[in-house]
């Protein structure tokens, strides 16, 4: 299956296409995606996840052609 993932800065981009795609088993999770992006737990922590524009939880169970984003709660201005 294949999920568009749009990572958090600082986090590892190479398992995914140039298009952002990323080929992951069925049943895979956002902490999966977290997992192949190589977001640190102390990271992750800190973000708020969204699955096709809603907000879910790093259980939430992928589906083909999902879009997951993910938030950091804390930014600089």
């Amino acid at each position: 299956m294949k999920v568009k993932v749009f990572p958090p800065l600082g986090c590892d981009r190479s398992s995914l296409d140039r298009k952002s795609w990323a080929e992951l088993p069925e049943g895979s999770t956002v902490g999966d995606v977290l997992r192949i992006i190589k977001c640190s737990p102390l990271k992750a922590k800190l973000l708020l996840v969204s699955v096709n524009g809603e907000r879910a939880k790093f259980s939430r169970v992928l589906h083909d052609g999902d879009v997951v984003g993910f938030f950091s709660l804390v930014s600089g201005g």
